[in-house]
């Protein structure tokens, strides 16, 4: 999460648009929080907790 955000939040900077970020896995870490708190959405596909049912 923090990679992708970082990678989000230089494309606003330099004056893009980051419509929504989409990841494989959601490892459940606080990154959909740390999205929203910047502004943007965040989606799945899946969860870690998929994954270890």
């Amino acid at each position: 999460g923090g990679s992708a955000l970082k990678a989000a939040e230089l494309v606003a900077e330099a004056g893009g648009e980051v419509i929504e970020v989409l990841t494989l896995v959601d490892r459940q870490e606080g990154a959909g929080e740390a999205f929203a708190a910047a502004g943007m959405k965040f989606r799945a596909l899946f969860t870690a907790d998929e994954f270890r049912a």
